[in-house]
């Protein structure tokens, strides 16, 4: 019989040890998402600038043309 609980008491402690284990593996692996997710959100962000920078180049530039067409 104390054999067996002895048994059961391993037991546990391995699958405690394991579930420690999982739970670190994981928290790591969520915290790199994290930090990727963050600089994805910084590089959308300044690609969005760098287009609104670019429309805003193509339109005076297409603007400018279109004067020197009228003149």
């Amino acid at each position: 019989m104390m054999n067996k609980l002895n048994d059961q008491i391993a037991d546990l402690r391995d699958s405690v040890d394991r579930l420690r284990e999982n739970y670190t593996n994981i928290k790591r692996e969520n915290d790199l998402l994290k930090a990727q997710q963050s600089s994805l959100v910084s590089q959308k962000a300044e690609l969005i600038r760098k287009n609104e920078a670019v429309k805003d180049k193509v339109n005076s530039i297409l603007e400018r043309i279109k004067n020197i067409e009228i003149t």
